[in-house]
C-alpha cells in the first residue's frame, strides 16, 4: 500500500500492484506465444526478478544498493548468458558505422540502470509513468512488426495491452472512483527494464528493427527528465537518487497545471519526440541529423527547465 506523506500527495491508502499484474501478463502470454528458448526464459527470469525487488522495495523500502544490484544483476544475465549488449551505434557523426566491440558492455550496464531509474523516476503524477510506456512500447511494437521482428513486436503488444487496465483504474476512468491502484516500483522498474531490453534487442545483432539514434527519440521524454534531475541534484552535491520534486511534471505542477493537464501536455511530448523517431526510422532519415535533432532538442529542454527551476 502506498501512504501519503510529504512528498506523496494522494489521499488513502492505494494498493501497489499495477507492476505485478502487468507482469503477469507479459509473463503468462509470453509462455504461450513465444518459443521456448534460453532468450525468452532469461528475459522472463529477469523481469522476474525486478519486479520481486520492485515490490521489496514497494513493501520495506529497501535501500538503492540493493535496488542497483538487481538491476546490474538483470544487465549481466542479458551480457553474459545471452552476450547481446550495445556494441554497434550506427552512423552518429556520418563518418560511417562506430563499432565499439568490448567496450559496449560498459555502456550496456549504463544503459539498463540509467533507462531503468529513468522510467522509475517518472512515475510522479496518475497516468503519468503508463502513458509514456504505453508510447514507448507502442513505438517497439510497430518497428518491430513492420521489420518481420515478431517476438519482440509481441511482447510490445502485449505490454500495451496490459497497460491498458491499469490506466483505466489508475486514472479513476470507472464508475466507482475507490477503486484505484499505483504501479508501485515492482512496476516501474518492469518497464524500464523491458523497455531497455527491447529496445537493445531491437538495435542490435543481425536482424534489427530500428537503429540506434531511433531509441533515443522512442524513451526521449523519460531519458531527459531524469538526466536533467540527476545533474541539478549533483550539483547540488545531494546523492542522485535523492527524492525531490524537480521532475518535469513537478515543474509544470508549480506552473498552475492541473495534474490532468500535465499528464496530457507531457504524454503528448512522448508521442511527439516518439513519431520523430519512427518517421525518421521509416523515412531512413540520416541517421547524423537525427542525432544532432536529439543533441538540440535535450539542450532546449534543459535550458527551459534551468529558467523553470528556482
Amino acid at each position: 500500500m502506498d501512504k501519503p506523506d510529504a512528498r506523496k500527495q494522494h489521499s488513502g491508502h492505494i494498493p501497489l500492484v499495477g507492476g505485478i499484474s502487468i507482469f503477469l501478463s507479459i509473463f503468462i502470454v509470453s509462455i504461450i506465444w513465444l518459443p521456448d528458448n534460453t532468450e525468452n526464459r532469461v528475459f522472463l527470469v529477469s523481469i522476474a526478478l525486478m519486479v520481486f525487488i520492485g515490490a521489496l522495495d514497494d513493501k520495506f523500502d529497501v535501500s538503492v544498493k540493493i535496488r542497483l544490484v538487481g538491476q546490474l544483476l538483470v544487465a549481466t544475465l542479458m551480457i553474459l548468458v545471452l552476450d547481446i549488449y550495445i556494441n554497434h551505434l550506427g552512423n552518429l557523426f556520418n563518418l560511417g558505422d562506430i563499432n565499439i566491440g568490448g567496450a559496449g558492455i560498459l555502456l550496456t550496464y549504463i544503459a539498463v540502470l540509467g533507462i531503468i531509474n529513468a522510467f522509475n523516476m517518472v512515475d510522479g503524477i496518475d497516468g503519468l509513468l503508463g502513458c509514456l510506456s504505453l508510447n514507448s512500447f507502442l513505438s517497439i511494437g510497430i518497428l518491430a512488426n513492420i521489420s518481420g521482428n515478431n517476438e519482440v513486436a509481441i511482447v510490445a503488444y502485449v505490454a500495451c495491452a496490459a497497460l491498458i487496465p491499469y490506466l483505466i483504474f489508475n486514472l479513476n476512468l470507472l464508475a466507482d472512483k475507490t477503486r484505484k491502484v499505483f504501479m508501485g516500483d515492482s512496476g516501474s522498474m518492469l518497464i524500464g527494464l523491458a523497455v531497455v531490453w527491447l529496445l537493445t534487442l531491437s538495435t542490435q545483432g543481425e536482424e534489427t528493427s530500428l537503429r540506434p539514434v531511433t531509441a533515443l527519440w522512442i524513451c526521449a521524454i523519460p531519458l531527459m527528465d531524469a538526466c536533467s534531475v540527476i545533474f541539478r541534484r549533483l550539483k547540488r552535491n545531494q546523492s542522485p537518487f535523492k527524492p525531490d520534486r524537480d521532475h518535469l511534471h513537478h515543474i509544470l505542477l508549480n506552473l498552475n497545471l492541473t495534474p490532468r493537464q500535465t499528464l496530457i501536455l507531457i504524454t503528448l511530448m512522448s508521442v511527439l519526440t516518439s513519431a520523430v523517431g519512427l518517421v525518421g526510422e521509416l523515412m531512413v532519415i540520416n541517421e547524423f541529423v537525427m542525432f544532432i535533432s536529439f543533441l538540440v532538442t535535450f539542450t532546449a529542454y534543459l535550458l527551459l527547465i534551468k529558467k523553470s527551476v528556482k
